[in-house]
């Protein structure tokens, strides 16, 4: 905008000069002619007696009029009147007229040829017209310069999301330095990604859901059959215990899979405040071992020694961390690991194993919803564990990475927060 205004001040700035230099240029060329037909009739009539006479002759045959004043009745300034006693010509101007002077020596009367403005004012109406045209083209060609790549970016903006809200979820815009919607295309971009995320997962979600109930329904549909076809007792009993455990089961797989679809939510208006993260890793790791009776311990030696604050959600950060916990106990033989560090620029946390470890190819999806890693039918859960703790680092600014623990050589889960 500011280029915009600038090239129109600096194109009504040069248009103003050049209007004023060809004025001045027109004023002092413009009678030349008429100071050459001036001087040289005054160099004629000065030499004639019949001055009346070629005066009225003048008149009838030509537009200018001329006329003879006495050189007494032509007062003039002093600063004037000696280059006019002289013999220069002498052009006066007035609203109406433009009158051309020339004295007469031997007469002692100055000859006057009049012309009229008209002519001058027309010219210079026609001038100005011009010039405020050209003013004109020059503001609509400044501001279609300045609106095409906005135009262009729109067009772009739009045949975008024309595609993606007809189901191209991969569409984005192609961000321009030059572009002057940068932080809405940007916005675009974000929301895109996050549409095309929370679809994937509601794909995920849904086939998760159809396969993972899919049993438990058989069940209670067989137990059900079974239930109604004994008289027994204790038959009865043991089939409604099996009922009661598949829908428990069932249960608790809805709380899992609206507990996730929540967190987006959730995650949205949610206080974020400094805190000690060595101090919530450790209260996290008291719990787990107060509450689980496995064999596997974990080892909070690597936890650095300097204090490190962070800000964030202690809720949904203990989240985070009870889940890299547990995932990782489920999977170790006897040990797990949980470091922190801290450099100028990040916030390490790091939970490895002595487990299997997980295969590079399976490392890219193991963050989506159901998945579970090696030996997955032997475990317990849903597979919702990583889900969740991809989910709370990305609202935190977080990354999650795995790669193999040199020392324990089972998997490794490292969260790198921005500081």
């Amino acid at each position: 905008m500011v280029a915009i205004l600038t090239a129109i001040i600096f194109l009504g700035w040069g248009l103003d000069t050049f209007f004023d230099e060809y004025q001045e240029q027109k004023n002092t060329d413009e009678y030349s002619a008429y100071r050459q037909i001036i001087a040289s009739l005054a160099n004629t009539l000065d030499k004639t007696n019949n001055l009346e006479q070629f005066v009225a002759t003048w008149q009838k045959q030509n537009q200018q009029q001329l006329a003879l004043t006495p050189l007494a009745d032509f007062p003039l300034p002093a600063s004037l009147r000696d280059s006019f006693n002289r013999g220069e010509p002498l052009v006066l101007e007035s609203e109406d007229l433009i009158t051309v002077n020339q004295l007469l020596p031997s007469q002692q009367q100055v000859l006057t040829l009049s012309i009229h403005q008209q002519t001058k004012q027309q010219d210079n109406l026609a001038l100005q017209v011009a010039l405020t045209t050209v003013f004109y083209a020059g503001i609509l060609l400044c501001v279609f310069i300045w609106l095409y790549p906005l135009i262009k970016r729109l067009r772009l903006l739009r045949s975008t999301a024309k595609n993606f809200g007809e189901g191209d979820f991969s569409e984005r815009i192609h961000i321009a330095s030059t572009s002057y919607i940068v932080d809405i295309e940007n916005e675009f971009n974000r929301m895109a990604e996050k549409i095309e995320t929370l679809v994937e997962d509601n794909k995920l979600l849904s086939n998760a859901v159809s396969h993972d109930l899919r049993t438990p329904l058989a069940r209670l549909r067989f137990g059900i059959e079974a239930l109604s076809e004994t008289n027994k007792p204790e038959t009865k009993e043991k089939y409604i215990q099996h009922l009661s455990q598949d829908i428990k089961e069932m249960e608790n797989l809805v709380s899992v899979l609206l507990d996730y679809a929540r967190l987006d939510q959730k995650m949205i208006n949610v206080e974020r405040l400094p805190l000690n993260l060595n101090t919530l890793i450790e209260g996290c790791v008291r719990n787990i071992t107060s509450s689980d009776s496995s064999a596997v311990s974990i080892d909070v030696s690597g936890l650095s020694k300097i204090q490190i604050i962070i800000d964030g959600n202690e809720s949904y950060l203990s989240m985070l961390i009870n889940n890299l916990l547990s995932n990782a106990q489920r999977y170790a033989v006897t040990q797990v690991q949980i470091t922190t560090q801290q450099t100028a620029k990040n916030v390490f946390i790091c939970v490895s194993d002595d487990g299997p470890g997980i295969a590079e190819e399976k490392r890219e999806n193991i963050f989506k919803p159901f998945t579970r890693g090696e030996n997955h039918s032997e475990q317990v859960g849903y597979g919702m564990g990583l889900a969740i703790v991809a989910r709370v680092a990305a609202w935190h600014g977080a990354q999650v990475a795995i790669s193999q623990s040199d020392e324990l050589g089972g998997a490794q889960f490292t969260v790198t927060f921005n500081r």
